[in-house]
C-alpha cells in the first residue's frame, strides 16, 4: 500500500509539472493575503509530507522481509522502528492538513475564477 501511495504522489508531481507548461500559473496578484498564506501553509504540508514519508520508506527499508503480524523482522532494531513510526505519523498528519489546505486554496480559485 506504501508503494501504491508513493506512486500516486509520484504521478501528482509529473502532472503538475506536465500542467505548468500547458496551462501556466494562476496570477497571482489577484490573490488575498490570507490566501497566499494558506497556499504557503499547503506548500510546507506537502514538503513535510515528502520528507516524512522518505524518512519512513528508508527506515523500512532497513526491516528486511515483510512479515505480517506482530513478530518485528530480527533486523529492525527498534530505533529504526521507533524513527519509522514517527515519519509515518508525521506524514499522515501533514498529508491531513494538506488536504485541509488544499481545499482551501481550491474554494478560493474557484471564487477568483470567470466562469
Amino acid at each position: 500500500m506504501m508503494r501504491i501511495a508513493a506512486s500516486l504522489v509520484g504521478l501528482f508531481l509529473v502532472s503538475y509539472m506536465v500542467k505548468l507548461p500547458v496551462l501556466g500559473r494562476e496570477d497571482r496578484s489577484l490573490w488575498s493575503t490570507s490566501e497566499l498564506w494558506t497556499l504557503y501553509t499547503h506548500e510546507l504540508c506537502i514538503f513535510a509530507m515528502l520528507v516524512a514519508g522518505a524518512v519512513a520508506a528508508l527506515r523500512a527499508r532497513r526491516f528486511g522481509e515483510i512479515r505480517d503480524g506482530p513478530n518485528p523482522a530480527p533486523e529492525a532494531d527498534e530505533r529504526d522502528r521507533r524513527l519509522h513510526r514517527m515519519a509515518g505519523r508525521i506524514a499522515v498528519i501533514s498529508s491531513l492538513f494538506a488536504l485541509l489546505t488544499a481545499a482551501a486554496v481550491l474554494t478560493g480559485m474557484y471564487s477568483r475564477a470567470e466562469f
